[in-house]
């Protein structure tokens, strides 16, 4: 045991003394997470609050598509509604030079008359429906064409998104087909009413028959919307504990480079109790980073105005998913540098395999982006694991046993990396050179 603490004083007095390594282990992932959160917030925030998107609107219909189109954006409080620039009211062209300039991502043009086109068509379609049963004459009905549509124009910034356009013009298509159904409905009514004068239309117009409802289902009692800092707080607090690599190895090396490693094997210690002080160390820096980011989410990210982090009670649970995790790339660490044989090596390797890791894991593009083949290869990445780890207590309140496979594969990986790491080193010569 005291050579153990020996080697881990020894690892700790080496760390602390590299100040410019423990800005970049500390203060570097917590600059990361604050500045992913804020650029992520109009995402995620859009689920979670309001946002307000400023959109040019004119209405040159001023009958029920253009004033429901118009109330319709303007009750969903994600759009402010502007008819007018400089005190001006809006022309088609001041509105498209607008959009084109970048000053606005949106404009919309109602055209003139197109509910009375709207009217007519469903006047006549209702009467060629009726026809079929004998109360109109379907030969003069026939021969009376149906009006070509009107088309309601909407300008976008080109900078503007697919899947935001998308969900724009669908908003509108679903205001139109509500009006138009509404129409249907009452022009059947009236024409009945006036062929049958014993007819009597219902009284309540017409009603929605399916809503929606968002559910977010969780292992939590209370169900909680996730937020920016849930998704990034894990992300990233995984990427900085096996990015921990480059001065995990940085520090093998330099122990082989210098010649101290060779002293310390003169002495009555073997290779993996050095080791292990060294694995301990760096397993207490990746818990203090992981303590750091997690008070960064729950207490710096509001001072931006940004969704703080839910710790919840799954405390015992983090922490030993955050043990676990830090061995997997301590493990991962101890296997490079052992195998790498200088500087250059570890880093570069260390670096680009852990990046490669992150990108395949979920880290910067989300799982459900990718294509199926590609899952299929995330889904053996270790930052994968890891992060689906965080992500089930984080995101899902998942307790210990809901996490138990990520848990066991991380473990796994340790393990698997020790074993390399121990016949790699008994095959090469002690000196590792």
């Amino acid at each position: 045991m005291f050579k153990f603490f020996a080697g881990f004083r020894k690892e700790a007095l080496i760390l602390l003394r590299d100040k410019a390594g423990l800005i970049i282990l500390f203060i570097m992932p917590l600059i990361l997470i604050v500045i992913m959160s804020l650029l992520q917030e109009v995402g995620y925030s859009s689920i979670t609050r309001e946002l307000n998107v400023e959109v040019l609107f004119i209405d040159n219909d001023q009958d029920t598509l253009g004033l429901k189109i118009g109330k319709g954006l303007r009750d969903s409080n994600f759009f402010s509604i502007i008819d007018s620039l400089d005190g001006k009211p809006l022309t088609e062209n001041s509105l498209k030079e607008a959009v084109k300039k970048g000053d606005y991502l949106i404009g919309i043009v109602i055209p003139k008359g197109i509910t009375g086109s709207i009217r007519d068509n469903v006047r006549l379609q209702v009467s060629k429906t009726l026809a079929g049963f004998g109360l109109f004459n379907p030969m003069l009905l026939n021969n009376i064409p149906v009006k070509a549509a009107d088309t309601v124009t909407v300008y976008f910034d080109p900078t503007v998104k697919k899947t935001f356009k998308n969900a724009i013009l669908s908003a509108i298509k679903e205001y139109h087909y509500k009006i138009e159904t509404g129409m249907v409905f009452r022009t059947f009514n009236q024409e009945m009413a006036r062929l049958f004068p014993t007819f009597q239309p219902p009284e309540q117009d017409y009603q929605e028959l399916v809503q929606f409802k968002e559910v977010f289902p969780t292992y939590k009692p209370i169900e909680e919307i996730p937020n920016t800092a849930q998704h990034n707080v894990p992300s990233w607090t995984v990427f900085a504990m096996f990015f921990i690599i480059i001065p995990f190895t940085s520090s093998m090396m330099t122990e082989r480079e210098e010649g101290s490693l060779f002293r310390l094997q003169c002495m009555p210690v073997s290779f993996m109790q050095l080791l292990m002080s060294k694995v301990f160390v760096y397993l207490i820096v990746c818990f203090i980073q992981t303590i750091l980011m997690i008070f960064t989410g729950m207490y710096l990210l509001p001072l931006f105005n940004a969704d703080p982090l839910v710790l919840g009670p799954r405390i015992i649970t983090i922490i030993i998913v955050t043990i676990v995790i830090a061995l997997a790339a301590l493990g991962f660490g101890l296997m490079v540098g052992t195998i790498a044989n200088t500087h250059q090596q570890a880093a570069a390797f260390g670096a680009v395999s852990i990046i490669i890791m992150a990108a395949l894991g979920g880290l910067f593009v989300p799982i459900y982006l990718m294509s199926r083949m590609m899952q299929d290869i995330a889904a053996l990445s270790p930052l994968n694991w890891a992060l689906t780890a965080y992500y089930d207590i984080f995101l899902r309140g998942a307790g210990i046993i809901e996490v138990f496979p990520s848990i066991l594969k991380l473990s796994l990986f340790f393990s698997i990396s020790l074993i390399i790491t121990f016949f790699y080193r008994t095959l090469k010569n002690p000196l590792n050179k």
